[in-house]
């Protein structure tokens, strides 16, 4: 039965092989609440969906059933029963019963994560902007912002994004412990002295020495971007 519902990664796809099936999917889409979709432009890349959990391939399968069905006074499907009711029955299912809809689940996870590594890798970073815009919607890092993170780290030729000159001079204060920071403090306290002491160091190490940071900023920046264009998905 799970074949009958099988997602596609751009839409859900339904074999209804029986004509109550068809009317109950028509109950249900008609109990939904219509949202007014924005325009978009049709030129951009969609972004696959995010694939269906395991109950979610369940409750498609139980709405099916006309035996399910619990309806208002006018005859319409009362979704809110419906729902109540999937959901104690999905709770009531033994492990043995679930397993088909959490295989079917991670093999949909799996299609979407290829796809969707597919579509970012195939966009530039401009493009996933302007696609955030009209849709209103923040695009998800593939395998995670760490994760993703680290991986261009480890790209070839890659200089590393340096730090701003402020920041490379802080850090080269904690390294050599240059902060003095009392044992005593908690850390929030200790964080604040920290940023309190460096900010004053910096502003006591004059224009031509901050200078030497801002130079050595600007020449690691210049190398940085030069290697990102180079890299589409940046």
């Amino acid at each position: 039965m799970l074949n009958l519902i099988r997602p596609t990664l751009m839409g859900t796809a339904l074999s209804l092989p029986t004509a109550s099936s068809r009317i109950a999917v028509r109950n249900f889409s008609g109990s939904m609440v219509a949202l007014k979709k924005k325009v978009i432009d049709p030129t951009l890349p969609v972004p696959p969906k995010n694939p269906p959990s395991a109950y979610t391939l369940f409750f498609k399968q139980y709405v099916l059933d006309p035996s399910n069905h619990v309806r208002n006074s006018d005859g319409k499907l009362d979704m809110k029963q419906v729902a109540t009711a999937a959901g104690q029955a999905w709770t009531n299912l033994p492990s043995s019963s679930k397993s088909p809809y959490d295989a079917e689940a991670s093999s949909l996870r799996k299609e979407y994560e290829s796809a969707y590594r597919k579509f970012w890798d195939g966009t530039t970073s401009e493009t996933r902007r302007e696609i955030e815009s009209v849709t209103g919607k923040k695009l998800k890092v593939p395998g995670g912002k760490k994760a993703y993170q680290k991986s261009v780290s480890e790209r070839s030729g890659n200089p590393g994004k340096p730090l701003t000159p402020y920041l490379a001079f802080t850090k080269e204060l904690r390294d050599q412990n240059k902060l003095d920071i009392p044992s005593d403090l908690t850390p929030r306290e200790a964080f604040l002295y920290a940023s309190k002491e460096a900010g004053r160091l910096w502003k006591e190490l004059g224009e031509e020495a901050q200078k030497t940071y801002k130079d050595t900023y600007a020449a690691a920046k210049a190398k940085w971007e030069e290697w990102k264009v180079t890299q589409k998905d940046l």
